[in-house]
Formats: C-alpha cells, sequence, structure tokens
C-alpha cells in the first residue's frame, strides 16, 4: 500500500485523530510496502530500508498503545491480511485471468484493518459512515489499470 500525499490527513479524519491508532496504520503500511517490493522485485531496496521495516515489525509495531491495547482484536486480522496478500502474489503469478481478478481483490486487505481501527476509535455507527471512504481512498487502482499493469509488467 503506498502512502499518498493526503494519507497522514485522511488517516486523521477517519480514525479520528487517534495519533496511536495512525501510526500504527502508518507503521504497517510502512512494512507491507518493504515486504511488497522486496516480493516483486520491482524497486532497488537499500540495506537500511529493509532494516528499517524489520525495526518496525520488530520495535515499533509491537511498542504502539494502540496495537498494545488492542492486540487480540488486531493481530488475526494482520495474520489475515497477511495471508490474503499472500495468496494474491500466488494468484497473480498464475497467469490465469480469473485468478489476477482475485488477486486484485484480495492484495489490499489491510484496508480492512484501517475499518477495524475506525471501529475500534469511533464504533460501530462511526466504522459504519467512515468504512466506504476508507475502501474508496486506498482502493484507487482500477481493475482494467492492475490487469494492464501485470500484462506490462509494470505492477507493483
Amino acid at each position: 500500500m503506498m502512502p499518498r500525499p493526503d494519507e497522514q490527513q485522511f488517516l486523521q479524519q477517519a480514525l479520528q485523530g487517534c495519533e496511536p491508532a495512525i501510526r500504527f496504520c502508518q507503521t504497517l503500511f510502512r512494512i507491507s510496502q518493504t515486504l511488497d517490493d522486496l516480493i516483486d522485485k520491482d524497486k532497488a531496496l537499500t540495506d537500511s530500508v529493509i532494516i528499517s521495516a524489520f525495526w518496525q515489525a520488530l520495535i515499533e509495531l509491537p511498542a504502539n498503545p494502540f496495537y498494545r491495547q488492542h492486540e487480540l482484536y488486531l493481530r488475526p486480522l494482520m495474520a489475515a491480511a497477511l495471508q490474503d496478500w499472500r495468496d494474491s502474489v500466488a494468484l497473480e503469478r498464475s497467469g490465469s485471468a480469473h485468478n489476477q481478478t482475485l488477486a486484485f481483490v484480495l492484495r489490499d486487505q489491510l484496508t480492512s484493518v484501517v475499518v477495524q481501527c475506525a471501529y475500534l476509535v469511533g464504533g460501530e455507527a462511526w466504522m459504519e459512515s467512515a468504512g466506504p471512504q476508507i475502501r474508496a481512498h486506498f482502493h484507487e487502482d482500477t481493475l482494467s489499470d492492475y490487469l494492464n499493469d501485470l500484462k506490462e509488467g509494470a505492477h507493483s
């Protein structure tokens, strides 16, 4: 999940200004983008970037107060998102048009974690209100653009 220029402002609104929740999401995004770059091998990563991602995964994320408070709720969501992404890589590489469509659906499941963070900071009504906006914000790529990028070998 690549950061967008308005990501900080968007998360500020979606997560009701809860700084620990915002930092949790941003840390998760940085870790996941580094993992994606490592697996796709489409972007040269410096040793510093790789070590930083491990630092964030092993030190920063587990120490985040929002994560610590909600770990039992968030960890299974993170595990599901990671497995969905792993499956999306295999499906994407299969060459099957149907599997690549499935990959498109599965590849950005960290968005569901953000929706659940909205629930944790604002309750069910807030999640219901913010959920569609969160999904629209993070799922900006269209299926046709994604499939075209796969054909061109430009997908990351």
